[in-house]
């Protein structure tokens, strides 16, 4: 099995039957300001059936569950619907 790292992910697109999730790195750059920016950098694509993403979602979600119950993070309140992010 082939291990792949990605600081984030960059970008998910839905184009008919599969979804494409574009994985990337963050880079520390110097900014212009003094202040320290961050770069990120796409690095690979994962391409897999819509069937296979709404798994994956579901096991992502029962992770998330069980590292808040634990203490690990805490959770988050949800945006209302249609509030800028900011």
């Amino acid at each position: 099995m082939q291990t792949t790292f990605a600081d984030t992910v960059l970008n998910i697109t839905v184009t008919g039957p599969l979804v494409r999730l574009e994985l990337g790195t963050v880079t520390p750059a110097p900014g212009s300001n003094g202040k320290q920016e961050f770069t990120t950098t796409p690095t690979q694509q994962v391409v897999m059936p819509l069937e296979g993403f709404i798994r994956a979602f579901g096991m992502q979600e029962t992770v998330i569950k069980k590292l808040v119950a634990d203490g690990v993070i805490k959770a988050q309140p949800a945006a209302a619907p249609g509030a800028a992010a900011g």
